[in-house]
């Protein structure tokens, strides 16, 4: 048997049943599909009115643009044809299929034609359910005087339960932002009688560079306040806006460079039809993404400071665009905190030194805390800097010798051991728990390696380190310190934050204050312990518990004695003062 045969493509009239699933009906959709209807039947501005909204009359929503109208009312149900012209279609890729944003709702539609010669034209109006939209019944076209004057399309449709004026303007806001004509919305008694102007915005409102491309124009953005993101809108096409991934650029000094793009004829730009929420992978785009690339070159080759990491300066410097290359400057290094929410004010860029030294090992915080203040007391700490991996490629930055390890080690009685291997008392995690012996020493040695060079050692005299585990609370840490060391109490506590404090987020955990209120209390009793005596840590927590916990109790103007013997508290309340106010002058 000869299987030979041709084929061609159909539409199954099932596909016809589901049309109301083409769209999700969305406010956005249909505010979309019919703004971008008005402009492309040549409107010079768009009205939405909300009439309705009382229990017994729902809330109506009627578009009114004053375009050419819609000259055979078939179309409206005819999905895939439309009525543009060749060249509009060619140019905007038009699906004829934006009307079914309408399906699942149903509407009234009334139009008016615009004839070539200004002679008048009957209107129609037309009623759809989503019975009409899915092929189930026939729709009647009456004449219509009603139609928009002197040409012109309105489209009436119900909102749906949930959707309220509110929420109607909010969606015609940002349907309206970008979009190229005025919006005026209309909600009486809510707004004046002619309606009000919706607020629009250009789309690369605020670029600092812009350039034209093949249809685009790519707005350069240095430190936007709306970042744009894999998921956030970067192309505008005439109002719809839509995210297709632009590339962003971050540079070594800080700054952060994003590209946008605003459709005029482009049409080797695809979207997924018909809802143009997000475009296709074709080649076209690869190449899109790569010219907005080059435009971000282009604008960091404009500025005085570019900083680029090497990556982006060499990609400019074989497309031919020349950007000045980062300065030998970096960051001030600084030892990482427990708590990673912290924010802290970034260090400023400053010049490097022939002896800088990049800091490349990234300590936990309670080795890096220790570190740092050894640093501070040898007189390294100007010498290090923070590593700055963008950076990586230009000589200056290569060379740079770098501390790839740190090492503690830890003398008591005579004898010295690494700080993994120092003998630590037995935990209980009560605050009366034994702290570890003072020692006699502390070193921290810092291996430094540096291109073509052998590995050294930095030996550095310390006063300070943290036993234990790092990510622990402070009842768990076991902070050394030097005999001979003349660290405060309330320093050590300090420092027992900054490598220790890492407040939990869990739902039935206290505020992060109150943590913060207990983990300096328990760091400071720790902190005392150690440097002074275990009565006296005793006698400044009750105080500071007595503070904290009971002095608002107390009137300010009578004092208290607490006495506590066993579990017997005694308050002794002071008598009230006995000054009297002076006598008044009579002025």
């Amino acid at each position: 048997m000869n299987h030979s045969r041709s084929i061609r493509a159909r539409i199954h009239d099932s596909a016809l049943k589901r049309v109301t699933r083409t769209f999700a009906a969305t406010l956005a959709d249909i505010f979309a599909e019919t703004l971008q209807n008005a402009r492309r039947a040549g409107a010079t501005r768009v009205r939405v009115t909300l009439t309705g909204g009382e229990e017994a009359c729902p809330l109506q929503i009627t578009v009114t643009d004053d375009g050419t109208g819609i000259a055979d009312p078939a179309v409206l149900l005819s999905f895939g044809e439309n009525g543009w012209n060749e060249k509009l279609v060619r140019r905007e890729d038009a699906a004829g299929m934006g009307f079914l944003s309408l399906a699942r709702r149903g509407c009234a539609v009334s139009s008016r034609p615009r004839a070539r010669d200004g002679s008048p034209v009957p209107g129609w109006r037309v009623e759809l359910s989503p019975a009409h939209f899915l092929g189930e019944d026939d729709a009647n076209v009456r004449p219509a005087e009603t139609a928009p004057l002197p040409h012109g399309t309105t489209v009436t449709f119900p909102a749906m339960e949930g959707e309220t004026a509110s929420t109607v303007r909010l969606a015609l806001e940002t349907a309206a932002r970008h979009y190229p004509l005025p919006v005026i919305f209309e909600h009486p008694p809510h707004t004046p009688s002619e309606g009000v102007q919706l607020e629009r915005r250009a789309f690369l409102d605020s670029a600092v560079h812009v350039e034209k491309w093949r249809g685009l124009a790519f707005g350069i953005f240095k430190n936007p306040r709306q970042r744009f993101g894999l998921k956030s809108p970067d192309v505008n096409f005439f109002g719809l806006t839509v995210p297709v991934r632009l590339p962003e650029i971050g540079t070594a000094g800080g700054a952060h460079w994003t590209v946008a793009a605003d459709i005029a004829d482009c049409p080797e730009l695809e979207f997924v039809l018909p809802a143009r929420k997000e475009a296709v992978e074709t080649p076209f785009l690869a190449e899109m993404r790569e010219a907005a690339r080059l435009a971000i070159y282009r604008a960091l080759a404009a500025e005085p400071d570019p900083r680029p990491a090497f990556e982006d300066f060499e990609r400019a410097r074989k497309s031919g665009i020349d950007i000045a290359p980062a300065p030998a400057e970096l960051r001030p290094w600084r030892a990482a905190l427990a708590d990673l929410d912290h924010w802290r004010e970034p260090q400023k860029p400053t010049a490097i030194g022939s002896d800088a030294l990049l800091v490349a090992c990234d300590p936990e915080p309670p080795e890096a805390q220790a570190f740092a203040r050894a640093a501070a007391s040898s007189g390294l700490a100007s010498r290090l800097f923070a590593p700055d991996r963008r950076l990586e490629g230009y000589g200056w930055y290569d060379s740079i010798a770098r501390i790839t390890r740190i090492r503690i080690s830890v003398t008591t009685n005579g004898q010295t051991h690494s700080l993994e291997d120092y003998p630590l008392p037995e935990r209980t995690g009560a605050p009366e728990t034994p702290l570890a012996q003072r020692p006699e020493a502390i070193r921290i040695r810092a291996t430094v390696q540096a291109a073509g060079q052998p590995d050294r050692t930095l030996d550095l005299p310390a006063d300070l380190a943290f036993a234990g585990e790092a990510w622990s609370w402070v009842g768990d840490a076991l902070p050394l310190v030097t005999a001979d060391s003349m660290l405060e109490p309330h320093d050590l506590a300090s420092l027992l934050y900054d490598a220790y404090f890492s407040p939990s987020d869990d739902s039935d955990a206290d505020s992060w204050d109150r943590q913060r209120a207990d983990f300096d209390a328990e760091a400071l009793h720790i902190a005392t312990r150690l440097l002074v005596s275990d009565d006296e840590a005793r006698r400044r927590s009750i105080a500071n518990a007595v503070q904290r916990e009971v002095l608002w109790l107390i009137p300010r103007d009578r004092g208290a004695d607490i006495a506590v013997r066993g579990l017997t508290v005694t308050v002794t309340l002071g008598h009230p003062a006995t000054d009297t106010p002076p006598e008044s002058s009579g002025k």
